[in-house]
C-alpha cells in the first residue's frame, strides 16, 4: 500500500507539471520558423518606395539565408492603406505574413482617416528613420532654419508651405512641430498640399510657393544640383553625407525632432516564438552590409528597434502627434 501512494503521488506531480507547462505563459515556446513563402504585404502599388523596401529584404534575407523560405511582396493598394490592415488583420497570430509600418499607422485614427492604428497589430520592429527637411529655392531670401522660424513669428501668414500627400500626414506633423516649439502660430502658416513631393518641389523652384516640408532623400538629386538650399532638418543630430552641412533645427534654437520612421508589423496576438524569429532575422539584417549602404545611398538612418522598445515608441509618439494634430486643428473629436 506504501508503494502504491508513492506511485499515486508521483504520477499527480507529473501530470500537474505537464497542466502547468500548457498552461503557464510565462513557460517557454517550441522554437518556431516559416514553414511556407512568407507574405510581406505594402499598402501601395509596386514602385512605391515601400514596395521597393521590402523587395530590397526580400532578396538580401534570402540571399544572406536569413531565412529558409521565400518572401513574396504582396501589394494591397488603397484607402490610405486600410484595405492593407484589414488583410493583414484577418491573419492575426500567423507569422506568415507581415507589414511595412510607417507614420500612417500612428496618425491615421487621430485624424479619422482610419479606425486602425498600432494598437491593432504585433510590432515586430522599426528599422530605420527618415527625417524631414524644409527646402527652399537657391534664390530665396530665406538662408537658413533661424530665418525660416524668425519670419514666421512675425507673420505666420507671411510664407507658404508646402508637402505632400495629406494634411496631417508625416510631413504636415514635422512642420508643425518644429512651428509649435518655436512659438509659431500654426494655423495661420499658409499650406499647400500636393500629391508628391517632387511637384512641391517644382512648384517651389518655380516661385509659387516659399518652403517645402519634404523627406530627405526626395530633395538629395535636386541639392546636388543646386537648384534647392535645406535650411533645416527634424534629425536630432547632425547628418552626413549630402546633408553634412545641414544644422538640425535644435543647432538652430528651436527644440524639434521627428522621424517618418519604416519597420514591421504582424497582425495582432503573434506567438512570443515567431516573434523571436522575426526579431533576430530582422536584428540579423540590420548589420548587413547591403542593407547598410542602401540607406546610406538614401539618407536613411539605421536604427533596428525590438518589438518590445518598438511599442513603447509608438505610445510616446501618439501622445505627441495627438497634441501636434490638436494645435493644426485636425484632431478628430
Amino acid at each position: 500500500m506504501i508503494k502504491l501512494r508513492i506511485v499515486v503521488r508521483v504520477w499527480s506531480v507529473v501530470c500537474v507539471s505537464a497542466l502547468m507547462a500548457v498552461a503557464s505563459p510565462g513557460m517557454a515556446q517550441p522554437a518556431w520558423k516559416p514553414d511556407k513563402p512568407v507574405e510581406l504585404i505594402v499598402g501601395s502599388a509596386a514602385g512605391n518606395s515601400n514596395d521597393l523596401m521590402l523587395r530590397l529584404i526580400s532578396q538580401i534575407a534570402q540571399e544572406k539565408k536569413l531565412v529558409d523560405v521565400p518572401l513574396n511582396v504582396m501589394n494591397k493598394p488603397g484607402g490610405g492603406n486600410n484595405i492593407a490592415w484589414s488583410y493583414l488583420q484577418q491573419r492575426g497570430g500567423d507569422g506568415h505574413f507581415l507589414m511595412m509600418a510607417n507614420f500612417n499607422l500612428s496618425a491615421g485614427h487621430l485624424t479619422g482617416t482610419t479606425t486602425f492604428s498600432y494598437r491593432d497589430f504585433t510590432p515586430v520592429c522599426l528599422l530605420y528613420d527618415e527625417y524631414v527637411v524644409f527646402v527652399v529655392r537657391n534664390e530665396s531670401p530665406i538662408r537658413t532654419g533661424r530665418d525660416l522660424i524668425e519670419r514666421l513669428r512675425k507673420d505666420p501668414g507671411s510664407l507658404s508651405l508646402a508637402f505632400s500627400s495629406v494634411a496631417g500626414g508625416a510631413n504636415h506633423i514635422a512642420a508643425g512641430l518644429v512651428f509649435k516649439a518655436a512659438g509659431i502660430d500654426v494655423r495661420k502658416v499658409r499650406t499647400v498640399v500636393f500629391d508628391s513631393a517632387g511637384k512641391a518641389i517644382t512648384a517651389a523652384l518655380g516661385g509659387h510657393v516659399d518652403v517645402v516640408s519634404a523627406s530627405g532623400s526626395s530633395v538629395v538629386a535636386q541639392l546636388k544640383a543646386g537648384t534647392v538650399r535645406v535650411v533645416g532638418i527634424t534629425a536630432p543630430r547632425r547628418m552626413g553625407g549630402v546633408f553634412a552641412e545641414v544644422p538640425t533645427f535644435r543647432e538652430q534654437g528651436t527644440d524639434a525632432t521627428f522621424s517618418n520612421y519604416r519597420g514591421l508589423i504582424a497582425g495582432k496576438g503573434l506567438p512570443a516564438n515567431a516573434l523571436a524569429y522575426w526579431e533576430r532575422t530582422f536584428a540579423a539584417l540590420d548589420k548587413d552590409p547591403a542593407w547598410r549602404t542602401h540607406l546610406e545611398t538614401n539618407q536613411w538612418v539605421p536604427n533596428y528597434t525590438n518589438s518590445r522598445d518598438t511599442f513603447k515608441y509608438w505610445e510616446e509618439l501618439n501622445t505627441q502627434v495627438r497634441d501636434t494634430l490638436d494645435t493644426l486643428g485636425l484632431l478628430k473629436r
